[in-house]
């Protein structure tokens, strides 16, 4: 549905005012990661499309270097349990367009447009809502990364420090 939605935009391309980081034009589509399972094949084909790359398996200098560089994270997952490359992309400023299903639109929550994932125009719209607003995308970013700030290692330890706190004095209370 991604692809569908990019191949939406790059038809519009001489209809739509895009200049991303000074240049014309609908930015290209990046596509990192592992294949996993049975997406290799389909990966390939992917990445024989006009204006698409896949680059597979990044280092993290790598992957932080495509952040950096992203106008838009497109990330319209059917089902998340968390989403790390969404926080990854809020962490670096990046505005983003996720699936509305899942716990994505919990972590975005003002960071990003959220969209029915099966839904190739809503998805195309929203990309194109983002890259043609640049006021949009310095808002949802600055909003990503304030959020992200609250997801560290250290709150992460804390609150489950926490829970598991909880849970010692109520077994204790119930122990007595």
């Amino acid at each position: 549905r991604l692809l569908a939605a990019y191949r939406r935009l790059r038809g519009r391309q001489g209809t739509l005012p895009f200049i991303i980081n000074g240049r014309p034009g609908v930015p290209e589509l990046v596509i990192a990661g592992r294949a996993g399972w049975a997406y290799g094949d389909t990966l390939q084909r992917i990445a024989a499309e006009p204006g698409v790359r896949y680059l597979g398996h990044v280092d993290e200098p790598t992957l932080s270097a495509l952040y950096a560089s992203a106008s838009v994270l497109a990330f319209p997952s059917l089902y998340e349990g968390f989403g790390l490359p969404l926080l990854e992309a809020m962490a670096h400023g990046v505005p983003a367009v996720v699936g509305a299903a899942g716990a994505l639109p919990e972590l975005a929550l003002g960071a990003a447009i959220s969209v029915d994932a099966e839904d190739e125009d809503a998805i195309a719209s929203a990309l194109e809502r983002l890259l043609a607003d640049e006021s949009l995308r310095k808002k949802l970013g600055e909003e990503g990364r304030r959020r992200a700030q609250g997801y560290t290692w250290a709150n992460a330890a804390d609150r489950t420090l926490d829970v598991l706190r909880r849970i010692s004095r109520t077994a204790q209370s119930r122990a007595a």
